[in-house]
């Protein structure tokens, strides 16, 4: 691999389009898939960097634990794509690929957009691709994006399918399942390509008909449920991704984001909710765990049931022994994103585990923004340390200009860990409020350890520094000048030497 340098500028990169996409700043049309895959390759290359870099790895982890933007990137609206792709290119990443499931839309943007980044002789010559290959080294399949151009090119082609077509369609697959599920268990139980291939096509035809434009009928909502009753057996005979598209569009339309009426949104309402029945939860986590081919697929199912199994999967979540269990429902429902938001909140209640509510905060480390932060200060008091630490952890990297008054806010309460942790961030955001709150623990001695005291003291000094107030001028000279009488009274020298930088740093702005 490339030195360190190139993989810094590779993760500043990803850190910088994984962040443009997900605020929604240039195409609001790209999906989770694309968010997954750039998650996917900065994690990659992050842990590469903690196995043989951990110097470089771990001023990177104390930047996420500041609070600081890891990227360096000025926030000009760009993406650096090309940069990006040159990065990867030395890095060893030689090839990418496209495999299933792009929106057409989507798939588009990103073509276009990543054709104008790269030189016509390497368009020509290869079309980029998004699953990354190295020379001798695959990344984790657990976040691949497979997204085939094929497919595309199906749904781009697809002519108007009438209603008629779909039915004759169903009752193809239809009499397929029916005669896999009479030779169950049996070889001739296994489908054909052929029968692959048709549920496959049907798969792609279903999706298209759906998203149509088209106002609700009686018939519509008695072939959605008949495509509802095939979904079903998609799940139970293994074809994930294909039931994959399907989902995903009844999933977009009862979310708003395909414009429909409301009996049309009504009718995708009760399909998802009956494909969210527990038996299909059960054989969805068993692909998870246990089928590598079908596990981001079967993620995808549980992003698109969306809020209608997050309660049961938050049940899961305390009451599983299992740790890979554990582990796949906290990526689920950081697939969810922000629609779990509500749910965790009503969650998180300090008589649960501590256990339950470590992972509580873990995951709004993951899907919370600035909104969503008070959600978190409870838990800055828990009496396990684990948790205080994991929802200070999250609340700095979510709690945005938030974070100052919420951290101020228990201040008081907290554990003299946490209280030096948050004195530390209050003044890398330079939290104006906090300036008298600061000036007065700098003035009033405790009983705590002088070690501590001194710690605690020189943080302050320098919170009080990068904050910059003129207020605080007059608290900082009287540090310098102290003198002591009798050995009594006087600061010690390592929080003089403190609060006199503090104070040039003041007198400079």
């Amino acid at each position: 691999m490339a030195d360190v340098d190139l993989k810094l500028k590779a993760i500043d990169s990803l850190v910088h389009i994984h962040s443009a996409i997900k605020n929604d700043q240039l195409h609001p049309s790209f999906n989770g898939a694309i968010t997954n895959f750039i998650e996917t390759l900065y994690l990659d290359i992050l842990d590469n960097l903690r196995q043989e870099e951990p110097s470089a790895f771990a001023q990177l982890e104390t930047k996420a634990l500041s609070g600081e933007n890891i990227s360096n990137q000025k926030d000009d609206k760009t993406i650096p794509i090309s940069s990006l792709l040159d990065i990867l290119h030395v890095l060893g990443f030689k090839r990418f690929s496209f495999d299933k499931d792009l929106e057409k839309e989507e798939l588009n943007i990103l073509m276009n957009f990543l054709a104008k980044k790269l030189k016509p002789a390497q368009v020509e010559a290869e079309p980029p691709k998004l699953v990354e290959e190295n020379k001798t080294e695959q990344v984790c399949p657990d976040n691949n994006i497979h997204l085939e151009t094929e497919k595309e090119q199906e749904i781009a082609s697809e002519p108007e399918i009438s209603e008629e077509q779909i039915s004759e369609s169903m009752t193809e697959i239809e009499k397929v399942f029916v005669r896999l599920n009479a030779m169950d268990g049996a070889i001739e139980s296994i489908p054909s390509e052929e029968k692959i291939k048709v549920i496959k096509e049907f798969s792609v035809q279903a999706a298209t008909w759906i998203a149509l434009d088209k106002p609700f009928t009686p018939k519509f909502r008695e072939t959605c449920l008949r495509v509802q009753k095939l979904l079903q057996e998609f799940i139970r005979n293994g074809f994930i991704s294909e039931a994959n598209p399907i989902i995903n569009v009844f999933s977009r339309i009862n979310k708003g984001e395909l414009k429909k009426d409301d009996k049309v949104r009504a009718v995708s309402l009760e399909v998802i909710k009956n494909l969210a029945s527990d038996d299909n939860i059960n054989i969805l986590f068993k692909e998870i765990n246990i089928n590598e081919n079908n596990k981001t697929e079967a993620l995808k199912i549980f992003a698109g049931f969306g809020d209608i199994v997050i309660k049961k999967l938050l049940s899961v979540l305390k009451n599983a022994s299992d740790s890979k269990v554990r582990i796949s429902v906290l990526h689920i429902i950081g697939e969810m994103g922000s629609a779990a938001i509500p749910a965790i909140q009503s969650s998180i209640n300090m008589n649960e585990p501590w256990y339950f509510l470590r992972n509580m905060a873990y995951v709004m480390g993951r899907i919370g923004n600035e909104a969503s932060a008070a959600v978190l200060k409870p838990l800055l008091l828990h009496k396990e340390k684990r948790v205080r630490m994991e929802a200070f952890k999250s609340l700095n990297q979510t709690g945005g200009e938030k974070r100052g008054p919420l951290l101020l806010s228990v201040l008081p309460e907290v554990d003299q860990e946490l209280r030096i942790n948050i004195i530390e961030i209050l003044g890398k955001v330079k939290c104006k409020e906090a300036v008298t709150d600061l000036q007065d623990m700098l003035k009033n001695k405790s009983s705590m350890a002088k070690e501590d005291q001194i710690a605690m003291q020189e943080k302050i000094c320098k919170a009080l520094g990068s904050i910059g107030s003129p207020e605080a001028i007059k608290t900082l000279s009287d540090v310098v000048e102290s003198k002591s009488i009798l050995g009594i009274g006087s600061y010690p020298k390592e929080v003089k030497y403190a609060a006199e930088r503090a104070l040039e740093l003041i007198r400079k702005r």
